[in-house]
């Protein structure tokens, strides 16, 4: 499978990551997955495509935002699926990968 979409965070969302939840303030994991991720994922899922999640550039990776975007993500659709389609991109620092595949692979609710 190839990769046919590549979503930037730091350039379509914004540079800094929030909270779990649209109260906990901006920028927030629900907010990114809502606005960005769901439909983007679909339509990978939908073509039999990667998604490719680019993280550079995103300050701030904390589990919260993860847990809110692509645990949800997981807990909805499947981790099966999920990390069919989607591939994580970070040169700057690849444990943000490694901590997003596990939450992907272990999503829990707040």
């Amino acid at each position: 499978m190839e990769i046919k979409d590549t979503l930037i965070i730091a350039k379509e969302f914004g540079d800094t990551a929030g909270a779990r939840d649209y109260d906990d303030g901006d920028f927030s994991g629900k907010e990114f997955y809502d606005n960005f991720l769901l439909q983007r994922f679909n339509k990978a899922v939908e073509g039999n495509y990667l998604l490719l999640i680019d993280i550079d550039g995103f300050w701030g990776w904390p589990s919260s935002f993860v847990s809110g975007s692509f645990g949800l993500l997981s807990m909805e659709l499947g981790s099966e699926l999920v990390l069919k389609h989607l591939r994580f991109k970070s040169d700057k620092n690849p444990l943000k990968i490694d901590k997003a595949i596990h939450v992907i692979k272990n999503p829990t609710k707040k």
